[in-house]
């Protein structure tokens, strides 16, 4: 298989295709959602799209020897550190820079016909500066750790998401028009506005909580272990935009996503526009 390393330059690593249950046992470390609605759906198609997007250029000699020698233990020992190393520790997402690759891999895609058309949205959570300011920056990590699974849980197993800088997210939608990622984004919005919460149980200190308001405004006490006081709903703006749309311009892609994530966050925040 060959795959692009930081330079732009074509490598072959080994896909490791073999038999028995040092190779099941090494993909357990890959966790890749079985999607039966999607091209998901067999080891071999899952292994591509996990090599695909996430090996790094460094690993590949090392993991490759331990494929020949047959250390398939030190193989999913490899792949467990890569797959870390591209996760932002806070949010459990995605880091920018696996961004910029996937971006990438979706343009070259759609020229070589494995993919029609994809799209990006960027997320910003309102008013994250006010958290910070005022409960501490404490407080803030811990709403960032709600949130990263909360938004995964929103999104499909082909989607990709990625902690871009602070308070501000960006999600890649494969296979995917405007009126279905504008779908996509309203779902996320929906989700984090009924569940991420700042607020404390009894004499708790305050901190994020992934909570349903339909929990919170029950008058059914013994719904919660403890009585919840909210201190703040926590809510996000999204701007949404598309790959054909923008004249097939990376560039003019994620111009155009943060200029309606503007205009979402100037017609009052906590709405999706596209």
């Amino acid at each position: 298989m060959q795959v692009l390393n930081h330079q732009g330059i074509e490598i072959e690593i080994d896909s490791g295709f073999k038999f028995g249950d040092a190779f099941f046992n090494l993909l357990n470390f890959v966790k890749l959602p079985d999607d039966k609605d999607s091209n998901r759906s067999s080891i071999e198609q899952q292994c591509n799209i996990f090599y695909r997007d996430i090996m790094n250029y460094g690993f590949v000699d090392s993991h490759n020897q331990h494929l020949r020698d047959g250390r398939f233990d030190l193989a999913a020992k490899n792949l467990n550190e890569i797959n870390k190393l591209s996760l932002d520790y806070l949010t459990g997402l995605r880091k920018k820079e696996f961004y910029e690759r996937k971006l990438i891999s979706l343009k070259n895609s759609m020229y070589q016909s494995d993919t029609s058309d994809f799209s990006l949205i960027i997320c910003d959570l309102d008013k994250f500066k006010e958290v910070n300011d005022r409960f501490g920056h404490s407080v803030g990590d811990d709403t960032l750790k709600v949130f990263g699974p909360l938004l995964l849980a929103s999104l499909r197993p082909s989607d990709f998401a990625y902690r871009y800088g602070g308070e501000e997210f960006l999600v890649l939608l494969p296979e995917t028009n405007l009126h279905e990622a504008a779908s996509v984004a309203e779902r996320i919005r929906v989700n984090i506005e009924d569940r991420l919460h700042l607020g404390h149980y009894g004499l708790n200190q305050i901190t994020a909580h992934d909570i349903s308001k339909s929990v919170i405004e029950s008058d059914d006490v013994s719904a919660i272990n403890d009585v919840f006081f909210l201190s703040k709903d926590l809510t996000c703006s999204f701007g949404v935009a598309n790959y054909l749309d923008c004249a097939q311009s990376t560039e003019s892609l994620f111009l155009r996503a943060d200029e309606n994530l503007y205009l979402a966050k100037a017609n009052g925040r906590n709405k999706v526009e596209y």
